[in-house]
């Protein structure tokens, strides 16, 4: 057989192998600063000489007997003077250039991509230069070193049999999973009347990338009917993941069944059923930040996950009860260790807001939309509600007022925009009586 294909990026590869530390839930994301991060690397792109290149694509093959890993990425700057070849990794922050401590992580990207350059050129030595942008001053503090080729070559090769270590283990489950799909039948002795039909329908659309609405009776077995279909399409690989999405627990037993099924008729699938962090988490009354330095999950969560997901890893059915007993074990949050496994799940099934609400969709999923994953929804006339609740907001007046008396005379500014805000409503609420 000959090697697997295995793509990955830069980051996450170094990501991956070298994440430590505690888990830390930083609140909503903000966009203004994700715009602001790119404005900043093109400030300092800018800046340097005109041969400066920015943005440079590249890539590196390592080949083993089992996989061929292709690691790509993008080079910030790439600089060549006349007597060093230089380059750059940038990395923009809110925080105080003096308080950043030395960033092993920030290292290895930079390095990984310095070995791939001194390779592809055939360089002796070349330069490193790591670059903290400050986004609200825009201080600069930048180190450059120098490193021999072989010294970067033994990092990276260490850096990358690391995280072989897990491509293998990933490979050699998805070599058995896609033997099973091929051979696997569907798992009854004979199809209900239109199953075949909805079955024949789900995977065209799947191979087509398409859309298709099926509107069936109770009771046919449309789960089992458009289950199936998603796997072998999985299976030869016209999807990477299949996403199956419904609102009540009813309809998540229904699809952990069928996916009994499935693997009762042969098929070898990793399914997880993700539980909310509210339902899942060891200490609820500790709120939603999930602080380290009150919940012994989170403190250290990424010293542990990586032996936590290699433990799990040889079971296929990711339920709440083995998450629970393995997020105990190695004293990782349930919750996140649920979103860290399902990178490397086939079936993931979860509730609409995973997928469509801006405010919790899955980010490691769906931030970057060049994966390739099959939609299942269940009861999809529902979405249209939901979909509703999921772009609305609500802003209630006493909560306003009992802000601005919080603030009080601490934040001038603020205190009279809530005053303002206040008037508004009043005038609004008047408006809303006279309106009838």
């Amino acid at each position: 057989m000959p090697p697997r294909l295995l793509k990955t990026s830069v980051r996450e590869l170094v990501g991956f192998v070298l994440r430590s530390g505690d888990l830390v839930f930083g609140g909503f994301s903000r966009p203004d600063r994700l715009v602001e991060g790119t404005r900043g690397h093109q400030k300092i792109q800018r800046a340097r000489p005109t041969d400066y290149q920015a943005e440079v694509p590249i890539s590196y093959l390592v080949e083993t007997d089992e996989i061929t890993l292709e690691i790509s990425g993008r080079i910030d700057g790439l600089l060549v003077e006349e007597d060093a070849v230089l380059v750059e990794e940038i990395k923009t922050t809110e925080a105080d250039l003096d308080e950043i401590p030395e960033n092993p992580a920030h290292w290895a990207q930079a390095k990984l991509y310095a070995f791939m350059v001194a390779e592809q050129s055939g360089l002796a030595a070349i330069d490193v230069q790591l670059t903290y942008l400050q986004l609200d001053t825009y201080e600069r503090r930048e180190d450059r070193r120098t490193f021999a080729s072989d010294e970067l070559a033994a990092f990276c090769a260490d850096l990358i049999e690391r995280y072989l270590h897990w491509a293998r283990i990933y490979q050699q489950w998805c070599a058995e999973r896609d033997l099973s799909l091929e051979a696997f039948k569907f798992p009854f002795a004979e199809y209900r009347p239109g199953q075949r039909d909805l079955a024949a329908a789900t995977y065209r659309t799947i191979d087509g990338r398409g859309r298709a609405f099926a509107q069936a009776p109770t009771g046919i077995g449309k789960t089992i009917s458009t289950l199936f279909p998603a796997a072998k399409a999985l299976g030869l690989g016209h999807a990477e993941k299949i996403f199956y999405l419904t609102a009540k627990t009813s309809g998540r037993r229904i699809a952990e069944k069928a996916i009994d099924d499935l693997r009762g008729g042969g098929a070898r699938i990793k399914s997880l059923t993700l539980t909310a962090r509210d339902k899942i988490c060891f200490k609820p009354n500790g709120g939603i930040t999930c602080d380290p330095e009150q919940c012994e999950f989170a403190r250290g969560y990424y010293d542990r996950i990586n032996d936590a997901l290699e433990d799990i890893f040889t079971h296929d059915a990711f339920t709440r009860t083995l998450i629970e007993e393995c997020a105990q074990k190695h004293r990782v949050c349930p919750f996140e260790f649920s979103l860290d496994l399902a990178l490397w799940c086939d079936v993931i099934i979860c509730d609409y807001n995973y997928v469509f609400d801006p405010r919790a969709f899955l980010k490691r999923f769906f931030q970057d939309t060049s994966g390739q994953y099959a939609f299942l929804i269940d009861e999809a006339h529902n979405l249209v509600d939901r979909a509703r609740e999921m772009f609305s907001a609500d802003l209630c007046k006493s909560e306003i007022s009992g802000l601005k008396r919080l603030v009080g005379k601490t934040h001038p500014d603020l205190s009279q925009q809530l005053d303002a805000l206040n008037r508004y409503f009043a005038k609004l609420g008047k408006k809303v009586e006279q309106e009838g």
